[in-house]
């Protein structure tokens, strides 16, 4: 379902029903994060579970594709160990079905960079090329036009007034899952990347190889203080 509404001269908002990210890509999201901080291994599943939040059973079924593909292993007694975090990476961007997620797209009359000052973080998780940015606190990649959010309201309850300033942004909102929020302002790096792989046009693919040594590479472990 789709309805268009408009506010302002400016602004034209396109409603979807929208659905949030899998069980699954929220376990692999945290094994991703938790190896880019130092950490890959956890004492169980269980442990794991409790850590998320989630049934020990909703666990256990995301880790078998990985660990049949020996990205991680899980032993009775010596818990659980990512072996190879970009290959789960990987395998996440290849899963992910990014669209599903939209619930509006919005105009703005700015740039994007303008737009994503003016996005106040308690209504908003930055995503996409601006996470990149602010974990980074540099952009060397390239300019872009696409600001994407995570969002549980509405932009009209949220998105900035703004006067026309001679550029146009496009705002991608999409469904936040519950275990978003825990991540901090914005995506996790690896998140990050995932939609940017999901995501068309050049200045993605820039971002999305830019990436690459950092994310993918044998130390892809390092920890990242951003």
């Amino acid at each position: 379902m789709r309805t268009s509404v408009y506010f302002r001269k400016y602004t034209k908002i396109e409603w979807y029903d929208g659905s949030m990210l899998s069980k699954t890509g929220q376990v692999w999201r945290h094994l991703i994060d938790g190896a880019h901080h130092g950490q890959r291994r956890w004492s169980s599943v269980s442990a794991l579970a409790s850590e998320l939040g989630l049934p020990s059973s909703t666990t256990n079924q995301a880790l078998e594709e990985p660990r049949s593909m020996d990205i991680l292993e899980v032993k009775g007694a010596g818990g659980l160990r990512v072996l190879d975090p970009g290959r789960l990476l990987i395998l996440w961007a290849g899963r992910r079905r990014l669209e599903r997620d939209v619930r509006e797209r919005i105009t703005l009359p700015a740039n994007a960079r303008t737009v994503e000052a003016s996005l106040n973080p308690d209504h908003v998780t930055l995503g996409g090329f601006g996470a990149v940015v602010e974990r980074r606190g540099v952009n060397n990649i390239a300019d872009y036009s696409t600001v994407m959010v995570y969002a549980k309201q509405p932009a009209s309850v949220w998105a900035p007034r703004m006067d026309d300033l001679g550029s146009m942004t496009e705002v991608v909102v999409m469904e936040p899952d519950p275990l978003l929020r825990r991540y901090g302002r914005t995506t996790t790096l690896g998140q990050s990347w995932v939609d940017l792989f999901c995501t068309p046009g050049w200045q993605a693919s820039r971002f999305v190889f830019d990436l690459v040594p950092e994310l993918l590479s044998p130390d892809s472990d390092v920890v990242l203080h951003h």
